[in-house]
């Protein structure tokens, strides 16, 4: 473990001193801060528009309907917004760590050279991935810091819920991260060098995160069948009218029953699109990363949210607890993702013939 410790040390300075990290996380830091301002903005704009419901509702609460109230805005809508950013890169900056750890010491023959002294390829290919994770956390770190340090000091204090759902948040940002990390060391170790690894490493970015999700979308949309359509709703219902063959009440309950009936049908709908898509994308970490944050930022998530329900209330709040166990597969995938990437890297290194 010693040895294992003072390689890992050797990496993680490498990296977070190395011209290329910063400049990523400098890049990462001044959109992410672009990104919040804007979250913040928006945030404040909603902030003033609840406060109003306030004061007309204490000015005129008989105008308004039995039991509403406006719903306060929350600050993780900032990071709902940083979260698709953070997707990313995230991937990048991970990406940019992982693809010349092996490859880079095999053209530079200082990996030859670093295994004729009496030390253990598991040393060296632990403390590479140590240090590689370590750095990794260390962005994240900073970037937790300066997103919470920045809404305190412009008066925004997160409630205790909110809190933990941030920090969470940025847990599985950096889990996420490990994900393409560990994609990008395991083709450091099958490339010859540093321009395949890079290489690799981008097809497999582009395929699992771009190419597979809409492939899933568009088979699940031929394979769901002609989409339910809305149009013929409200025309049907004029004509009765007209007819005056039914009273006005009857019509409203006709209109909405068959509004129901579209909705149930839409939802159906787009369940079986989006179980066929979640087929396709199962391997992708930043599919399974923007389903996780969801279910993090959002009080309110639901594993199909696609409509309100019949009379158009709002789905009701859950839990982080709860959250995390609707998308509980979705957390597996980020879980196990890295250990199987780190995986074939490991054996791979292990067999490497290095002459």
């Amino acid at each position: 473990m010693a040895g294992i410790f003072v390689v890992a040390k050797k990496e993680f300075l490498d990296h977070v001193m190395g011209k290329k990290f910063l400049a990523i996380l400098a890049i990462l830091m001044i959109i992410s801060l672009l990104a919040m301002y804007q979250g913040v903005e928006s945030y404040n704009k909603q902030l003033d528009s609840y406060k109003g419901q306030i004061a007309e509702i204490e000015e005129h609460p008989e105008g308004m309907p039995p039991g509403w109230m406006p719903e306060k805005p929350s600050i993780l809508f900032v990071f709902q917004m940083m979260s698709a950013l953070f997707g990313i890169l995230g991937a990048i900056l991970a990406i940019a760590i992982g693809f010349n750890l092996i490859s880079g010491e095999k053209e530079s023959g200082s990996l030859k050279s670093l295994l004729s002294h009496p030390v253990f390829r598991d040393t060296i290919i632990n403390g590479k991935a140590l240090g590689g994770m370590g750095a990794l956390g260390f962005a994240m770190l900073v970037m937790t810091l300066l997103s919470i340090g920045i809404l305190m000091m412009l008066g925004i204090m997160p409630t205790g819920d909110e809190f933990v759902r941030i920090l969470v948040f940025m847990g599985f940002t950096l889990l996420f991260m490990f994900s393409f990390f560990a994609i990008a060391l395991m083709c450091s170790t099958i490339a010859k060098n540093s321009t395949r690894a890079i290489t690799y490493t981008l097809v497999i970015f582009i395929v699992i995160s771009f190419v597979m999700p809409i492939a899933g979308t568009f088979v699940g949309m031929q394979l769901a069948g002609d989409m339910p359509e809305f149009s013929g709703v409200r025309v049907e219902i004029q004509e009765t009218n007209e007819s005056g063959d039914i009273s006005k009440e009857e019509q409203i309950e006709e209109q909405e029953r068959i509004q129901e009936e579209r909705q149930e049908e839409m939802q159906e709908y787009w369940k079986k699109v989006m179980g066929i898509q979640e087929m396709f994308s199962i391997a992708d970490p930043l599919s399974n990363f923007n389903k996780v944050s969801a279910a993090v930022l959002n009080p309110r998530f639901q594993s199909f949210r696609g409509f309100f329900g019949p009379m158009g209330e709002p789905p009701a709040e859950t839990s982080i607890l709860e959250a995390l166990g609707i998308v509980w597969k979705n957390l597996l995938v980020l879980l196990l993702f890295p250990v199987v990437m780190f995986a074939i890297a490991y054996i791979r290194f292990m067999r490497m013939d290095i002459r």
